[in-house]
Protein backbone atom coordinates (compact mmCIF):
# COMPACT_ATOMS: atom_id res chain seq x y z
CA UNK A 1 0.00 0.00 0.00
CA UNK A 2 1.14 3.53 -0.62
CA UNK A 3 1.12 6.02 2.21
CA UNK A 4 -2.02 7.64 0.79
CA UNK A 5 -3.92 4.37 1.16
CA UNK A 6 -3.00 3.84 4.82
CA UNK A 7 -6.06 4.08 7.03
CA UNK A 8 -5.69 5.30 10.60
CA UNK A 9 -6.86 3.02 13.39
CA UNK A 10 -9.59 3.90 15.86
CA UNK A 11 -6.82 4.48 18.42
CA UNK A 12 -5.36 7.16 16.13
CA UNK A 13 -8.64 9.07 16.14
CA UNK A 14 -9.23 8.62 19.87
CA UNK A 15 -5.74 9.83 20.75
CA UNK A 16 -5.98 12.61 18.18
CA UNK A 17 -9.15 13.94 19.79
CA UNK A 18 -7.57 13.63 23.24
CA UNK A 19 -4.50 15.54 22.00
CA UNK A 20 -6.83 18.22 20.67
CA UNK A 21 -8.75 18.46 23.95
CA UNK A 22 -5.48 18.61 25.91
CA UNK A 23 -4.29 21.41 23.63
CA UNK A 24 -7.53 23.33 24.04
CA UNK A 25 -7.30 22.97 27.82
CA UNK A 26 -3.71 24.23 27.79
CA UNK A 27 -4.62 27.27 25.70
CA UNK A 28 -7.63 27.93 27.92
CA UNK A 29 -5.49 27.78 31.06
CA UNK A 30 -2.90 30.08 29.49
CA UNK A 31 -5.53 32.64 28.47
CA UNK A 32 -7.16 32.44 31.88
CA UNK A 33 -3.88 33.09 33.66
CA UNK A 34 -2.73 36.00 31.52
CA UNK A 35 -6.11 37.71 31.28
CA UNK A 36 -7.09 37.49 34.94
CA UNK A 37 -7.08 40.63 36.99
CA UNK A 38 -4.90 40.57 40.07
CA UNK A 39 -7.99 40.34 42.26
CA UNK A 40 -9.43 37.39 40.32
CA UNK A 41 -6.03 35.68 40.30
CA UNK A 42 -5.73 35.97 44.07
CA UNK A 43 -9.29 34.67 44.59
CA UNK A 44 -8.68 31.73 42.26
CA UNK A 45 -5.14 30.67 43.15
CA UNK A 46 -4.74 32.04 46.67
CA UNK A 47 -2.59 34.67 48.31
CA UNK A 48 0.67 32.69 48.19
CA UNK A 49 0.61 32.23 44.40
CA UNK A 50 -0.70 35.74 43.88
CA UNK A 51 2.28 37.11 45.83
CA UNK A 52 4.68 35.53 43.32
CA UNK A 53 2.60 36.05 40.18
CA UNK A 54 4.92 38.75 38.88
CA UNK A 55 8.08 36.85 39.87
CA UNK A 56 7.60 34.34 37.05
CA UNK A 57 10.02 35.43 34.28
CA UNK A 58 8.71 36.82 31.00
CA UNK A 59 10.78 34.32 29.02
CA UNK A 60 9.11 31.44 30.89
CA UNK A 61 5.65 32.86 30.15
CA UNK A 62 6.67 33.16 26.49
CA UNK A 63 7.73 29.51 26.56
CA UNK A 64 4.39 28.61 28.17
CA UNK A 65 2.52 30.43 25.41
CA UNK A 66 4.66 28.77 22.74
CA UNK A 67 4.09 25.35 24.30
CA UNK A 68 0.31 25.52 24.45
CA UNK A 69 -0.32 27.18 21.09
CA UNK A 70 2.14 24.98 19.21
CA UNK A 71 0.65 21.93 20.97
CA UNK A 72 -2.82 22.92 19.79
CA UNK A 73 -1.54 23.48 16.25
CA UNK A 74 0.22 20.10 16.31
CA UNK A 75 -2.97 18.36 17.47
CA UNK A 76 -4.98 19.94 14.67
CA UNK A 77 -2.34 18.97 12.10
CA UNK A 78 -2.22 15.47 13.57
CA UNK A 79 -5.97 15.05 13.01
CA UNK A 80 -5.45 16.35 9.47
CA UNK A 81 -2.81 13.60 9.14
CA UNK A 82 0.06 15.99 8.47
CA UNK A 83 3.57 14.69 9.12
CA UNK A 84 4.76 18.10 10.32
CA UNK A 85 2.63 17.59 13.45
CA UNK A 86 5.37 15.36 14.89
CA UNK A 87 7.92 18.18 14.61
CA UNK A 88 5.53 20.71 16.13
CA UNK A 89 4.79 18.35 19.03
CA UNK A 90 8.56 18.33 19.69
CA UNK A 91 8.63 22.14 19.65
CA UNK A 92 5.72 22.19 22.09
CA UNK A 93 7.40 19.73 24.46
CA UNK A 94 10.70 21.63 24.45
CA UNK A 95 8.87 24.92 25.06
CA UNK A 96 6.96 23.37 27.97
CA UNK A 97 10.17 22.11 29.55
CA UNK A 98 11.74 25.55 29.20
CA UNK A 99 8.63 27.14 30.69
CA UNK A 100 8.88 24.90 33.75
CA UNK A 101 12.49 25.78 34.55
CA UNK A 102 11.57 28.50 37.08
CA UNK A 103 9.15 26.10 38.78
CA UNK A 104 12.08 23.88 39.73
CA UNK A 105 14.87 26.44 40.11
CA UNK A 106 13.23 29.37 41.90
CA UNK A 107 12.79 28.58 45.59
CA UNK A 108 10.26 31.41 46.05
CA UNK A 109 8.01 29.94 43.34
CA UNK A 110 8.40 26.41 44.70
CA UNK A 111 7.51 27.51 48.22
CA UNK A 112 4.44 29.43 47.04
CA UNK A 113 3.19 26.46 44.99
CA UNK A 114 3.54 24.03 47.89
CA UNK A 115 4.67 20.44 47.97
CA UNK A 116 2.76 19.48 44.81
CA UNK A 117 4.61 22.01 42.61
CA UNK A 118 6.05 19.20 40.50
CA UNK A 119 2.79 17.38 39.63
CA UNK A 120 1.59 19.46 36.67
CA UNK A 121 5.03 19.69 35.03
CA UNK A 122 5.36 15.90 35.20
CA UNK A 123 1.90 15.38 33.68
CA UNK A 124 2.63 17.87 30.89
CA UNK A 125 6.02 16.35 30.05
CA UNK A 126 4.69 12.77 30.08
CA UNK A 127 1.74 13.65 27.84
CA UNK A 128 3.99 15.73 25.60
CA UNK A 129 6.38 12.81 25.24
CA UNK A 130 3.42 10.55 24.38
CA UNK A 131 2.33 13.01 21.67
CA UNK A 132 5.84 13.08 20.21
CA UNK A 133 6.26 9.31 20.34
CA UNK A 134 2.85 8.48 18.88
CA UNK A 135 2.99 11.08 16.12
CA UNK A 136 6.45 9.89 15.08
CA UNK A 137 5.20 6.29 15.10
CA UNK A 138 2.23 7.24 12.90
CA UNK A 139 4.53 9.17 10.59
CA UNK A 140 6.80 6.15 10.20
CA UNK A 141 3.76 3.96 9.38
CA UNK A 142 2.71 6.38 6.64
CA UNK A 143 -0.48 7.44 8.42
CA UNK A 144 0.77 11.01 8.57
CA UNK A 145 1.82 12.39 5.21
Amino acid sequence: MTEFNQKPSALFWVLGVLFLLWGLMGCGMYLTEVMMSDRAYEETFGQDLFAVRHVYPVWAMAAYASAVWSGLLAAILFLLRKRVSAVIFIVSLVAAIIGFIPTFTNSVLKEAAGSGYWVMPVIVVVLGALEVWYSRKQSAKGILR
